[in-house]
């Protein structure tokens, strides 16, 4: 039996239900609500006790960590290879999903300062301080708060935009003009940059590549993959999106000037 745990709109969920998907793997959806606190019971915390999403629970053992959860379902699963067989391709494949693990808390940043904030923000007094308490590690609670507080001023989301600016300049240069991140074939790499670049598009910030046309076309070829709408169209939500799309316009301005300042 193969189940994995998500929300639906998390970003390592998505890296891991799309290796499923090019995969071609059946599995048991364990939909999880993050604003009810779902995260944090003590069934889940046993799963996975650093309280984030995905978990992977196939025949009982528990697999978290989403790049550990993307090669061990390429290895052990039937489907389409997702790294290439040779040495150097793998090595490659390797540091572009250590690469995005460490562009985790850039994306979270950026998402937040720029639109969770909104919602969070309505929240009165007593139930911000309980959201807040909610979250496990103290320096987690530090960094939520100013997110939510600062916004796009805030130091960790400043630094998060540039990050992520910085990722797409390193995508452009890596990829070949018909190909995928780690060559011709499409791999757990591209798998895991999707959701980076799909985030930046859902806040209306798709004109950070408008000068990088490797990238756009890169988008173009991800997004006609049937993979894609199995996973971005599986939870719509037209008035989150349209939230995030007027929220990224507004915060226009701001993110220009912080990489201009670079």
């Amino acid at each position: 039996m193969l189940e994995l745990y998500y929300f639906p709109t998390a970003t390592c969920g998505y890296k891991a239900r799309l290796t499923l998907a090019e995969k071609g793997v059946d599995f048991t959806h364990r939909v999880l609500d993050r604003d009810a606190g779902e995260l944090t019971t003590p069934e889940y915390l046993k799963l996975n006790p650093n309280a984030v999403v995905p978990t992977m629970v196939h025949d009982r053992e528990v697999l978290i960590e989403s790049s550990i959860i993307m090669v061990y379902t390429d290895e052990a699963f039937d489907g389409p290879p997702l790294r290439p067989e040779d040495a150097l391709g793998r090595a490659r494949t390797a540091a572009w999903l250590k690469k995005v693990d460490e562009y985790l808390l850039s994306v979270g940043a950026t998402t937040y300062g720029i639109f969770n904030r909104k919602n969070i923000l309505k929240k009165s007094p007593e139930e911000l301080e309980a959201y807040y308490n909610a979250i496990p590690s103290a320096e987690r609670r530090r960094v939520r708060r100013s997110w939510v507080e600062e916004g796009v001023e805030a130091p960790t989301v400043r630094t998060g935009i540039r990050t992520l600016d910085k990722m797409l300049g390193e995508l452009e240069t890596t990829l070949s003009d018909a190909g995928y991140v780690t060559g011709a074939d499409y791999g757990l790499a591209d798998t895991a940059v999707t959701p980076f670049v799909s985030r930046l598009n859902e806040l209306a910030l798709s004109w950070m590549w408008s000068d990088r046309p490797r990238v756009a076309a890169w988008w173009d070829r991800i997004r006609e993959r049937d993979s894609f709408d199995t996973v971005f169209g599986a939870f719509p939500n037209p008035e989150r999106a349209a939230g995030m799309r007027a929220a990224g316009e507004e915060a226009r301005d701001a993110i220009e000037k912080i990489l201009s300042a670079e």
